[in-house]
């Protein structure tokens, strides 16, 4: 059997499709087990010197279509005789479902042939609607015999788009997918979700049911001082979604309550966002913020984050959503607390008492620093019973636990 690990959204070390595949790899080589994996096109080229990884995909995970010039002035002049203040997207739902299915379908038949055999375990680690009708019709195709286990994580909600806004056809274009799918769905093909919440989401709408599949990351435990100023971090990719935006004003209204607290935030973005420029200029002329800049190796990663007490998750409820979080997964695992948005996965985590630190709403820098204002009093008390059920978290969110979901779905 060879394991093959298909990522289209596998570009650069800044993304969580690096950290999986190299947690990925490592676990598969402890257990001998042989493995390939294909990742975008423009692959960073020391991913593939340091995974072996094979740059193949031709669009990218987080590809978009934009509207015609005619269709967006249409759309333009529409949105102001209609008085409205909602933003129009430049890119098109149904182009982009379209253009990326052909061209994911096309790839995958590019693809060495041995990988269509059905002694193998064929892995994507996360897909979208803008994928996953390419994946079936390519499987309908294939001699139904000859094909392997391929197991596909359902990382997004129906709601989600690779630009940020919120989808209006995203709920139909699985819904159709998942229909055509049915003469394969639990004989050769199978799904898997982060966590309760997304799995539910799938078998309550769409009758589909998802294995749940740990996020397999170590945390760094906080580096013991005797310094009494709290450091609280933000870290990952800054945009919207993840609450980039609201950082500066959250953070000044927190030093205006005078409260005894460092910042720590990392900067990481491409300069699409106007909201992420911004809100990265107003950073940088506050007072008590450290800037973390670019992409962090994962020893990087770990020495950082072991400097701080509390970690910032300020998710967008309604973009983000339920998705799972490999930052919230190695927090908990490392015994530290965490402020998240109510409605996100981490936010239900701590309100179920599953992870410690504290919740607010609505999404704002207002109520991000009064939960921080919340959690300080409290602290010791909350990184004391974090620090308790970190051990036991941190197992079932190994690499090993990862690779044991995975390779139940093999063809034994």
């Amino acid at each position: 059997m060879e394991v093959v690990f298909l990522d289209n959204g596998l570009i650069g070390k800044g993304e969580h499709s690096y950290n999986l595949a190299a947690k990925l790899a490592e676990a598969l080589s402890r257990r001998n087990l042989r493995y390939r994996i294909f990742g975008y096109q423009a692959l960073d080229q020391s991913i593939v010197a340091e995974l072996g990884a094979i740059p193949h995909f031709r669009r990218s995970l987080y590809d978009g279509v934009d509207h015609s010039l005619g269709q967006r002035g249409l759309r333009s002049v529409g949105t102001v005789f209609r008085g409205a203040e909602t933003y129009s997207p430049i890119r098109s739902e149904r182009k982009t479902w379209t253009a990326l299915n052909e061209t994911f379908e096309r790839d995958l038949g590019k693809l060495p042939s041995d990988i269509w055999n059905s002694d193998n375990l064929v892995i994507l680690p996360a897909i979208s609607q803008n994928q996953i009708m390419g994946l079936i019709r390519y499987m309908l195709r294939k001699p139904q015999e000859l094909l392997p286990r391929v197991v596909c994580q359902l990382m997004f909600s129906p709601n989600w788009t690779p630009w940020g806004q919120i989808s209006l056809y995203g709920e139909q274009f699985y819904r159709d997918a998942f229909e055509l799918a049915a003469p394969l769905i639990d004989r050769a093909l199978f799904f898997t979700a982060e966590n309760e919440a997304m799995a539910t989401l799938y078998r309550d709408g769409f009758g589909i049911e998802a294995n749940i599949l740990p996020i397999p990351f170590d945390g760094s435990p906080p580096t013991e001082t005797r310094d009494a100023t709290i450091r609280l971090g933000f870290f990952g990719y800054s945009k919207c979604d993840k609450g980039f935006h609201l950082l500066p004003k959250a953070i000044e209204l927190c030093q205006r309550q005078r409260l005894d607290a460092e910042f720590i935030v990392q900067i990481q973005h491409s300069g699409w966002e106007q909201r992420t420029i911004e809100a990265e200029l107003a950073l940088r002329v506050l007072s008590g913020v450290r800037m973390v800049e670019g992409v962090l190796t994962s020893a990087e990663y770990a020495t950082w984050t072991s400097q701080i007490d509390v970690m910032l998750l300020p998710y967008d409820p309604v973009t983000f959503g339920l998705r799972g979080s490999g930052i919230f997964t190695e927090s908990v695992a490392a015994g530290r607390p965490v402020v998240a948005s109510r409605g996100t996965f981490a936010g239900t985590s701590i309100e179920k008492n599953e992870a410690e630190g504290e919740v607010f709403a609505p999404h704002s820098s207002e109520e991000l620093a009064a939960a921080i204002g919340r959690l300080v009093p409290r602290l010791p008390a909350c990184k004391a019973r974090a620090a308790e059920r970190a051990q036991d978290f941190a197992r079932s969110h190994s690499p090993g636990a990862y690779l044991d979901v995975l390779l139940a779905h093999a063809n034994t």
